[in-house]
């Protein structure tokens, strides 16, 4: 009788895919040794039975990609003369980051005080929503 792979172990491959350790290499190889785990099988699933599965392929393409993009990223990320740069760059970004959750926090309370003063006052959710009227004159 032929190995089946279910749904439930598609599912399961996917987010084995989408989950992948950045430092382990992505290739099929790889991906149908994990996914005997998955599989109890004795042996590995072949690269052709895992592509059959649309998911399973989409997952591999989508995760790949994310891969490479992320490589681009960080190799065109502009590299710091010294040692002291750096460490001034990266006090910079965390003095920043700290300023801007502060700043996220105080806004994040705003919204709740404009939200429930709101509720007051009998709108509803789909009234502070609506899109703003344009001032614009025919």
């Amino acid at each position: 009788m032929p190995k089946v792979i279910t749904d439930q172990q598609t599912r399961d491959i996917c987010r084995m895919i989408n989950n992948w350790d950045t430092q382990h290499k992505l290739d099929w190889n790889t991906i149908c040794l994990g996914a005997q785990e998955i599989l109890g099988w004795g042996t590995p699933p072949t690269r052709q039975a895992l592509n059959k599965k649309e998911t399973i392929k989409l997952a591999y393409q989508a995760k790949k990609n994310s891969l490479r993009k992320e490589l681009e990223r960080v190799t065109n990320l502009p590299r710091p003369k010294t040692i002291q740069d750096g460490a001034e760059r990266i006090a910079r970004l965390e003095k920043e980051i700290e300023r801007l959750n502060f700043l996220n926090a105080k806004l994040s309370e705003l919204f709740h005080i404009i939200v429930h003063n709101a509720s007051l006052a009998g709108l509803k959710k789909h009234d502070l929503m609506r899109p703003m009227q344009s001032n614009k004159e025919p």
